[in-house]
């Protein structure tokens, strides 16, 4: 849809958001507020936190398709502790993955106090995050094959170095399942892994989560280039995607995306989607251990999703979630840019045929959060999924349990097809989240299996079919990576 909002109107919002934007980058990164469903009278997130991970330091796996920085002890260069100087905003044909540590300082020391803070509602002083180390874990070639110079046994070895260690943190939790964020626009690598690791953290710290870091520019002056450079890093996420399947022992992926993250996830799942065409959507989906999308203000352009949807990249995962808002500045400024609306903007903006169309669509639930950001939302509004305590509650219930939208206390609004937050939101969500989080029965240790080898695993019958799907058709510049 084009937009048709006076433009002198938007520049002044655009002026507006960009300072805005300007002073809070300066500031220090601590806790989001408590989510709503899980303070004292709600759920206890943190019951089946591994003990393992019963500590004020977080381990974060990282993928990031940035290019590393060079250091040279020569010339004086420091050794990269904390990963500040890690890694540049420059695109790279090989993607590195790691394992960062992101420290929570309280005010009191020790484990069960950071545990009473972050379900405290109303907190005096909030626990800060800081990312202390990182450990590189190697790299893989995710460019062109014909340029690809690193030899096949090496590149077999960083893939068995970093499928170890995908499954041996999933071996310490009880939860099997791995949870990807990909973060938005202008940010950095720092920032990035300090709102993974919250997010992680009101998750229960349970099962893996994985920082996928394309190369953003860090700057609100370079909006054009970051959605270039999202564009740029669908491949390499989706070919991440596919060793990630094939390579690890998830039970299932989901994938939390945000902001101009969100087109990386779409369209990754669109290309899976192409090339499995002749395959059921359930065959694709189980081959990919997709679960759950959850897509915060997407800033998509929306005919490009109704695209990504009619080839089939929402029926890919188990559901997709999508958030929208109408206090959403940074969207506005978007949408004024592009020239048409986009996927996480307000209804006001949508046509008719694009609700009917969104709401058509077997497994999308599409959430508007007025009300919740009319209480809590900040000035700018695009990050109310983790700085929002309503809307943070559904994303954790949406992301980690699966609860469908009356289950978490939404309402359906009959004449926009889309789920709202009742004005009793809190008393359901905390109902809905005592509901899942219950003490989870004790296991035996369970040590963790063989690094599964390089071939294409064998995928059970879908629902809907009697014969095992078949393998990947090839695709020129695709099949060397997505077959190893």
């Amino acid at each position: 849809m084009r937009m048709n909002a006076p433009r002198t109107h938007l520049f002044a919002r655009i002026i507006a958001a960009g300072v805005a934007v300007v002073l809070l980058s300066g500031c220090a990164e601590t806790l989001m507020p408590t989510p709503v469903g899980f303070d004292k009278s709600g759920g206890d997130p943190f019951l089946n936190t591994p003990p393992s991970r019963q500590s004020t330091q977080l381990k974060v796996l990282v993928a990031a398709d940035r290019k590393p920085a060079v250091h040279d002890a020569s010339r004086g260069d420091p050794a990269s502790k904390s990963g500040v100087d890690f890694f540049t905003n420059e695109r790279d044909g090989s993607m590195q993955f790691g394992l960062a540590t992101v420290e929570f300082t309280a005010k009191e020391p020790g484990w069960d106090y950071l545990v009473k803070q972050s379900r405290t509602e109303d907190r005096r002083s909030d626990p800060t995050l800081k990312m202390v180390g990182y450990e590189p874990l190697g790299s893989l070639w995710f460019g062109m094959p014909a340029l690809d110079e690193t030899p096949r046994d090496a590149e077999e070895a960083a893939i068995t170095t970093i499928a170890e260690a995908v499954n041996a943190e999933l071996s310490a939790a009880r939860c099997k399942d791995i949870y990807i964020f990909i973060h938005g626009f202008n940010t950095s690598f720092v920032d990035n892994m300090t709102l993974g690791a919250e997010m992680f953290h009101y998750l229960g710290r349970d099962g893996v989560f994985i920082n996928y870091g394309w190369p953003s520019q860090n700057s609100v002056f370079d909006y054009s280039a970051d959605k270039s450079t999202a564009s740029y890093s669908t491949r390499p996420f989706r070919l991440f995607l596919t060793r990630l399947a094939k390579r690890s022992n998830a039970e299932r992926i989901h994938i939390l995306a945000h902001s101009a993250g969100a087109p990386i996830a779409v369209e990754a799942l669109r290309q899976l989607r192409l090339m499995h065409f002749s395959e059921s959507n359930e065959a694709t989906r189980s081959r990919y251990k997709i679960g759950r999308l959850v897509l915060v203000a997407p800033d998509m352009d929306l005919g490009d999703f109704e695209n990504a949807v009619a080839d089939g990249a929402t029926a890919v995962p188990e559901r997709t979630t999508i958030y929208i808002s109408s206090h959403d500045k940074a969207l506005d400024i978007s949408a004024w840019m592009g020239g048409f609306a986009r996927l996480g903007q307000p209804l006001s903006v949508l046509t008719p045929k694009n609700i009917a169309f969104l709401g058509a669509q077997e497994g999308v639930d599409i959430v508007d959060v007025f009300l919740a950001e009319r209480m809590f939302g900040s000035w700018l509004g695009h990050s109310y999924f983790h700085d929002d305590p309503w809307v943070s509650t559904d994303v954790l219930l949406t992301l980690k349990h699966g609860l469908l939208p009356d289950a978490r206390g939404l309402v359906r609004d009959p004449e926009e097809s889309v789920f709202t937050f009742p004005a009793d939101y809190p008393a359901k969500a905390a109902a809905a989240a005592l509901r899942v989080c219950q003490p989870a029965p004790a296991v035996a240790p369970v040590v963790a299996p063989a690094v599964a080898p390089a071939v294409t695993p064998a995928v059970a019958p879908a629902a809907n079919s009697a014969a095992t799907p078949p393998a990947a058709e090839k695709s020129a510049a695709d099949f060397n990576p997505e077959d190893r």
